[in-house]
């Protein structure tokens, strides 16, 4: 009952609507008069002609935006995607654009496909604008904007009834940097592998991954190993003039408050940030950092990253960049490859 109520009131707004549009009233008094001056008599002598217009109009087309309401809704979307959705000709030149795309090539002074492209040769642009043109299909492409900086998969559709070619774009910048990094945890998974003769002669063979985390636009990181006694024993490494720094061994007590813990505590990984909090001091209450680690790094804590892996446990801070969750499965990769890499060089050091 409610439903229907409420779909009667719908339809009632669009009749509303079209009582008061000034189009409608304008084409009846063309009808009108038309009607009036044919019948021969005044053309304001009889006022039917006039309302009967007026009415008709309203309610059939009310009728028809009520019957297409949804269709409607769905042919905004293009206005309302965050990611661009326009119209190009064969020129590339862009000849219809509304809603957010609009404001943002205005914004970014984008008045051709080439101008969002620009890296792209014309030739390689013409190409791909001509192929659209001969396929009944929609063709995709991955390019790079150095305009606004960022990753598309761009899309194109062909009208068969104009030259004109349909685009939309969907922005795959964090998909690209997700596959850059997952290329960069591939080659150093396989160094290290490749490297285990090097490795045995080092003191601590986690230098390596903190060297690839650092690299990654983190501050420091924290790496430790869990001991017989529970406790955990490790090192802080830092960036100091494009040179990576480690300080004496700290031991972190099993049953410390340190925020290290709190992945084997909560048995996964765990991550958090100070703008997740009104007041910074209710971070620190929330995530207790060593003091010890905190002098070393010599700045204080916005964000981390906290994960185990059997007797590693690793605690990452301030990345440069929001924290997503392609870092937290990155960091996942690259802790359990050290872990493996850890085990042989134990292995191999146990066998001697």
């Amino acid at each position: 009952m409610e439903h229907s109520i409420k779909t009667i009131l719908i339809y009632f707004k669009f009749l509303l609507k079209e009582l008061i549009s000034p189009l409608n009233y304008f084409m009846a008094l063309l009808i009108g008069v038309v009607i009036n001056f044919f019948q021969d008599i005044g053309i304001f002598s009889s006022l039917i002609p006039f309302i009967v217009p007026i009415i008709v109009q309203s309610i059939s087309k009310a009728s028809v935006k009520f019957g297409n309401r949804n269709l409607n809704l769905l042919v905004r979307l293009p206005m309302e995607k965050k990611d661009p959705a326009f119209v190009i000709n064969t020129n590339g030149e862009i000849v219809a654009s509304e809603g957010k795309t609009k404001d943002y090539f205005s914004k970014n002074n984008i008045k051709n496909f080439q101008d969002l492209f620009e890296n792209q040769q014309i030739i390689d642009i013409r190409g791909v604008i001509d192929e659209s043109c001969n396929t009944k299909d929609h063709i995709s492409e991955e390019w790079f904007s150095p305009r606004v900086k960022k990753w598309y998969s761009i899309n194109m559709k062909a009208d068969e009834f104009s030259d004109n070619v349909l685009v939309w774009l969907d922005d795959i910048s964090l998909r690209k940097k997700l596959d850059e990094r997952l290329l960069k945890a591939r080659n150093f998974s396989t160094q290290m592998m490749l490297s285990i003769d090097e490795q045995l002669k080092l003191t601590d063979s986690y230098d390596r991954l903190a060297q690839f985390v650092l690299d990654q636009g983190y501050k420091g990181i924290f790496i430790t190993n869990k001991e017989k006694n529970g406790n955990l024993k490790g090192f802080v490494y830092k960036l100091m003039n494009g040179q990576i720094i480690k300080s004496d061994d700290i031991i972190i007590p099993k049953d410390s408050e340190a925020s290290i813990w709190k992945s084997r505590r909560s048995l996964g990984i765990v991550t958090d940030n100070i703008h997740n909090y009104n007041d910074s001091d209710l971070f620190y209450q929330s995530n207790r950092f060593d003091s010890r680690v905190m002098e070393f790094l010599e700045f204080k804590a916005e964000n981390f990253i906290n994960y185990h892996e059997e007797d590693i446990s690793v605690i990452t801070f301030n990345k440069h960049s929001e924290i997503t969750q392609h870092d937290l499965t990155l960091m996942e990769g690259i802790v359990n490859s050290a872990f493996t890499i850890n085990y042989l060089v134990t292995i191999i050091n146990n066998c001697k």
